[in-house]
């Protein structure tokens, strides 16, 4: 019996111990509404989101390494891409499904594996033909427009590249922006410009890898502050 027992533990102290981790992987971000969110869950967004993936790892045995896999499918094609740091941040520039793995691994021997999804939308640009900056909080200011999720009008979609400019009727640029989430007051150095036609031409590109080349006028209405202004003249002629 004591032979039996001897010849027990001596096989038992002969196996390899199984190689344990403890991790406890999140998500952090932030979305275009400025809301911040730690989740491990799916993750839908717009593109460019910038998510930063920590593991909270503890009691990992000696030999166990943490791998971060990046599986993208998207209308540009796909691609894999692999981290080795505990804790990594990526920017998502494409639009399209990418799944996230914390991989834990003994040599190259998987023990676990733990994945969250990260879908990117497609884009889409619009710019209006109109504005009014007259200071009466409604549409005061120039810049890009798109549709929400619902499919009504709301902020433009997963513009990864965007360039804008304003020009008068004599092709003078009145002014520039290079980001999607710019507007253009209707001032030239500082003046307001005159009621009137003018012209943007914009230069974008999608997350999906759309490409925006729109030119349109633009028309700049003032009249209710000319409204409100001879208003204001005839109330105190009086």
């Amino acid at each position: 019996m004591k032979k039996k027992l001897f010849f027990t533990l001596l096989l038992v102290g002969l196996l390899p111990f199984a190689a344990f981790a403890d991790t406890d992987p999140q998500a952090t971000y932030t979305n275009s509404k400025g809301e911040t969110f730690t989740v491990w869950d799916k993750i839908e967004g717009e593109a460019p989101l910038t998510i930063r993936f920590t593991a909270n790892a503890s009691m990992l045995d000696e030999g166990v390494t943490l791998e971060w896999h990046f599986n993208h499918t998207g209308a540009n094609g796909n691609s894999d891409v692999t981290r080795y740091e505990e804790d990594t941040e990526f920017v998502f520039t494409e639009s399209g499904t990418t799944v996230v793995s914390l991989v834990e691994k003994q040599g190259d021997e998987e023990l676990n594996r733990k994945s969250i999804s990260v879908i990117i939308s497609e884009s889409h640009l619009e710019m209006p033909n109109a504005f009014s900056p007259n200071d009466d909080g409604y549409n005061d200011k120039y810049g890009a427009k798109g549709v929400n999720d619902e499919g009504a009008e709301g902020h433009y979609k997963s513009i990864v590249e965007f360039r804008a400019m304003i020009f008068n009727r004599w092709g003078q640029k009145l002014y520039e922006w290079n980001d999607v989430s710019g507007y253009w007051d209707g001032t030239y150095k500082g003046s307001p410009v005159k009621a009137g036609v003018y012209y943007v031409v914009v230069k974008a590109r999608g997350a999906d890898g759309k490409e925006y080349d729109i030119k349109r006028d633009v028309n700049l209405i003032r009249q209710k502050n000319e409204a409100y202004e001879n208003s204001s003249s005839s109330s105190s002629d009086q």
